[in-house]
């Protein structure tokens, strides 16, 4: 890796911090970070990531510090370089900050899901409209803030449900000035679990959504870690998850792929299965069972980045 300072363009005329560090990290494969960013459906509401002129940015607590990160891309989608902005008393983090980059937007040599999508007509196509997306991305940071959107997500369009989450962010969130922007961490599961159901409705959620996330929220406030699912297998995750009041398996499914980035498919999403019937079965919206077990069986290892793809492509009309 590549260290050292390099003038980031300002997302004001506020000029940059003598506070500010950036690393710059030249990648060893195709990135479109262009790309990867428009798979964002309300790019500048705080969910709590946010998008301008193709910077992304957000706060996030590491180590019982809250750390405002701002990352933008440099070159061409050859060789591409990743730009990660933050402030000087935070670089003794800088692995872990570097570590969540990479791992939440999913950039990773993807040459062996090429090499797959080759194999396939379709997927093919779908592969070279969207050449450098790279790996699929996350939604969440930690696993509770991937239990909270999946239950806000439940029953309502994703637009809506970026837009409630945006303003349970705002209300809610912690946040920290950084190139004259707020940048947003999720709110803490103390915060929410405090919060009555009638402080947690006025972000839009209704009275049953506001339940469950408290009762969620207090039940981590109290103890249980959600990050523990992460040495579970799938069929312990979803037993726990949907021990929990208003988690069904297909919240329990979107938190493993989502959040967790397990290779799983959330059969019972519309979304999904509109994308895979459009794809493979001529606009014949199919089953939950028969969208799972065709995707498990086609697309094996590759599924979860398959169907990341699928959905991109389904959406932008490609």
């Amino acid at each position: 890796m590549e260290e050292k300072i390099e003038k980031i363009t300002p997302l004001t005329n506020a000029k940059a911090s003598i506070n500010e560090i950036e690393w710059i990290i030249p990648l060893h494969f195709p990135f479109d970070w262009g790309l990867k960013l428009k798979f964002t459906t309300l790019p500048e509401k705080p969910t709590p990531c946010i998008i301008k002129h193709d910077i992304w940015m957000r706060a996030l607590r590491i180590n019982k510090k809250l750390i405002p990160i701002i990352v933008r891309s440099t070159g061409k989608i050859e060789k591409p370089k990743l730009i990660i902005s933050t402030l000087k008393p935070f670089s003794t983090e800088k692995r872990n900050i570097i570590g969540f980059v990479f791992n939440f937007h999913g950039i990773k040599d993807a040459s062996a899901l090429y090499d797959f999508m080759d194999k396939d007509p379709i997927l093919k196509k779908i592969k070279g409209k969207l050449y450098g997306f790279g790996k699929a991305s996350l939604m969440s940071a930690t696993v509770f803030e991937g239990v909270v959107k999946a239950i806000i997500q439940q029953q309502i369009s994703f637009k809506v449900a970026e837009s409630i989450t945006a303003n349970l962010v705002k209300r809610y969130g912690e946040r920290i000035k950084f190139h004259e922007e707020y940048l947003y961490e999720f709110p803490s599961a103390e915060r929410l679990a405090n919060l009555s159901v009638t402080e947690l409705r006025k972000s839009g959620l209704s009275w049953k959504k506001a339940e469950y996330i408290k009762e969620f929220s207090s039940a981590v406030s109290n103890g249980f870690n959600p990050e523990d699912l992460r040495n579970k297998d799938t069929k312990k995750i979803i037993e726990i998850l949907t021990s929990f009041k208003g988690i069904g398996n297909w919240s329990a499914e979107l938190v493993m792929v989502a959040s967790m980035g397990l290779n799983v498919i959330p059969a019972d999403d519309l979304g999904v299965r509109k994308a895979i019937s459009h794809f493979y079965f001529k606009d014949k919206l199919q089953s939950s069972e028969t969208i799972r077990k065709f995707a498990e069986n086609k697309f094996g290892e590759f599924m979860g980045d398959c169907i990341v793809y699928m959905l991109m492509a389904y959406r932008m009309k490609l």
